[in-house]
């Protein structure tokens, strides 16, 4: 399995372009006999749409788990593929391991761009974002992340509790079997 082009595989040069470029850093794991990574290369990193998102948003970094223990250890990576998103000093902000299509790397890294810019008080432009994830995959399980995260950055942009409680509601709704339906935190 070669590098993916457009991928570095040196960690301290894409922290180094991280921070000059104000981007996050996904980092993914991988091996040579890795089904999920070999279907991901075939179908999933191909798509024009991933290829935008990943570039614009992130400094992408390949890491063979088997070759480099350092890194590994330093994320306690067991799994490939696996996806850490970094802010630009290496530290990790999310993470999630397994094979993922189209549509679910496209959340997992609105997710993530999530996870750079909600402490940066980004607020507005994660709504966006999430907004948009909503719009584009209302039907993909993992939406009610989309939606959960959105109603996160609506609370902490104006601290009112029903800005979240309505992101909540609207979760029970629209994916009631969701983990983040469980999350419902109100006795009534």
């Amino acid at each position: 399995m070669g590098l993916r082009m457009g991928w570095i595989d040196d960690l301290n040069l894409a922290q180094e372009m991280a921070r000059k470029q104000g981007k996050g850093i996904l980092l993914q794991f991988h091996r040579e006999a890795c089904a999920g990574c070999n279907k991901m290369d075939a179908s999933t990193y191909p798509d024009s749409d991933v290829q935008h998102e990943l570039f614009e948003w992130f400094i992408p970094v390949g890491q063979d788990i088997l070759n480099n223990r350092g890194i590994r250890a330093k994320y306690a990576a067991y799994w490939t593929p696996s996806f850490y998103f970094l802010d630009p000093h290496g530290k990790m902000l999310y993470q999630l391991n397994g094979y993922l299509g189209v549509e679910d790397l496209r959340i997992v890294m609105r997710l993530g761009k999530a996870a750079l810019d909600m402490p940066r008080g980004k607020y507005l432009q994660v709504i966006d974002l999430m907004d948009d994830g909503l719009d584009q995959f209302p039907n993909n399980p993992r939406s009610a992340s989309l939606l959960f995260t959105r109603g996160m950055a609506e609370y902490l942009l104006g601290k009112e509790k029903h800005a979240f409680r309505g992101a909540m509601t609207e979760i029970l709704t629209e994916y009631p079997n969701s983990p983040e339906a469980r999350m419902w935190p109100w006795s009534e």
